[in-house]
């Protein structure tokens, strides 16, 4: 699915272009014995009365869940088991597996040694990849190299021109960063200084822009992390 993005490059200029997911293709193929194509589906495993927490509070601890796995297979239903599926929504549970309909989000903050510093409510955030002010770099180019031992990345997009023009001006932020052999930082804002937001109520990343080019043709990622790597004082 490909979404816009406003993105504007160091000399200022900005422009919408296509974003989506960038998945690499596969460099094994995986056939059947008569070498016919195959596809993934989705299958449910199990619903919540087979699950392990509620066989564990049902039976009382885990020899007891043992035990009725060998005697009598409780952790496998006949009639829902292997059944195909295609959408899906998430459901809130409490800890006898039964839905919810008000809850209290809290989000906790880390320390770097993993020491719990605070719990609060979540911040509201609100998408800002298509708003009036584009996403623009922050700072000067940075090594790859320093980029990748300093943060965890957790997503990967890929930019895309929808015409002649935003393939020139793609191209151009490609070819910097390839030649530089770095990346660029991304921010949002009036100011340039804020953290990407790709839906509301979405999560804030840091973004990094990397560049690739190959004769004619380019490849950018836009990098997300929301974990920073940093050292443990001894």
């Amino acid at each position: 699915m490909s979404r816009q993005i406003n993105i504007s490059d160091n000399k200022g200029r900005n422009a919408e272009v296509i974003f989506k997911n960038y998945t690499k293709k596969p460099l094994v193929k995986v056939v059947t014995p008569k070498y016919e194509a195959t596809q993934t589906v989705r299958v449910l495993k199990s619903v919540a009365g087979n699950s392990y927490e509620h066989l564990l509070k049902a039976n009382g601890g885990d020899e007891a869940v043992a035990q009725a796995i060998i005697s009598a297979d409780p952790e496998f239903n006949d009639l829902f088991t292997g059944l195909f599926i295609s959408e899906t929504s998430k459901v809130y549970i409490n800890s006898d597996l039964k839905p919810v309909f008000q809850i209290q989000k809290t989000e906790a903050i880390y320390l770097p040694d993993g020491t719990l510093k605070e719990e609060r409510t979540p911040k509201e955030t609100i998408a800002n990849i298509l708003a009036e002010n584009p996403v623009k770099p922050a700072g000067k180019l940075l090594p790859k190299q320093e980029v990748y031992n300093k943060f965890v990345f957790s997503k990967k997009y890929q930019l895309t021109h929808i015409n002649g023009l935003t393939f020139d001006f793609l191209y151009e932020m490609a070819k910097e960063l390839h030649e530089n052999d770095s990346m660029m930082m991304l921010a949002g804002g009036v100011k340039g200084n804020e953290p990407l937001v790709f839906q509301d109520g979405g999560k804030t990343y840091r973004a990094f822009l990397e560049g690739r080019i190959k004769d004619n043709a380019y490849l950018l990622l836009i990098h997300l992390s929301n974990l920073e790597l940093k050292g443990i004082a001894l």
